[in-house]
């Protein structure tokens, strides 16, 4: 079984906290990356991985199955909805 190749929205305290050290140690799950607005620090943590610069560039990226919505939460419905509208599978925080 291929691992869910998965992106964060958010790379602050849930992303670094909660969401990509178990994305990085479960097997069933691959950290593609994570959206990051401004301060870019994601490659520190993790360098393997792909900082994007927008919503659009994670939703265009065929590779990524899962987007998990880890932004706050008057975001969440947009958010979401273009993620599935994409064709993604969600993951909504909180």
């Amino acid at each position: 079984m291929r691992p869910i190749k998965t992106a964060l929205l958010s790379f602050g305290i849930s992303g670094k906290v909660f969401h990509a050290p178990f994305l990085q140690v479960h097997p069933g799950f691959q950290l593609a990356g994570a959206w990051e607005r401004s301060k870019k620090s994601i490659g520190e943590s993790y360098p393997h991985v792909t900082s994007y610069p927008s919503l659009e560039s994670i939703l265009a990226d065929n590779s990524i199955n899962l987007v998990i919505v880890n932004t706050p939460t008057a975001t969440h419905f947009e958010y979401a909805k273009q993620a599935l509208l994409a064709g993604k599978d969600i993951i909504v925080e909180k």
